[in-house]
């Protein structure tokens, strides 16, 4: 299982985004390569404190999580919530440059921080700790990466 607790998974997600130039062409979905790493700034900020409101129910807390951490690939053709949508109301690119880094500070930060550490809650996952939101974050940087070929 990939995690970004792991020093070789997170150093190669590091390396991918940094061969990202902010032309790249997305292969499928409608963010711009600049939407996209502010959606990811977004998302690592999560388990921080900068969260959504709670939609999540028993089902997706109970059988989506563990479906989506240890079974199913990303899919590619989720619909994204309004909130983390950069197109609609989610937080809007800053400059190409800071928000790459910030978001290899993110994966810095969760990568290392204590598996005591209490995390906020993912909103339709609900409670998650350190290790499920490093296996979460892995995935969903890895997924965006690919879809824009790095």
């Amino acid at each position: 299982m990939k995690t970004i607790r792991n020093e070789a998974n997170r150093a190669s997600l590091i390396e991918r985004l940094n061969k990202l130039s902010g032309n790249e062409e997305r292969l499928w979905g409608k963010m711009n390569v600049n939407q996209m790493l502010s959606h990811l700034v977004q998302a690592g900020e999560m388990p921080f404190g900068h969260t959504l409101e709670d939609k999540g129910n028993f089902f997706t807390k109970n059988v989506v999580k563990t479906l989506v951490l240890y079974v199913l690939a990303m899919p590619k053709e989720v619909k994204t919530a309004p909130e983390m949508n950069q197109q609609e109301n989610g937080r809007k690119p800053l400059e190409f440059v800071a928000d790459k880094n910030t978001v290899i500070g993110l994966i810095e930060k969760l990568g290392h921080i204590s598996v005591e550490q209490k995390c906020f809650q993912h909103p339709i996952f609900g409670k998650m700790n350190t290790v499920e939101w490093s296996i979460l974050a892995y995935k969903h940087i890895d997924h965006h990466l690919k879809q824009f070929g790095v």
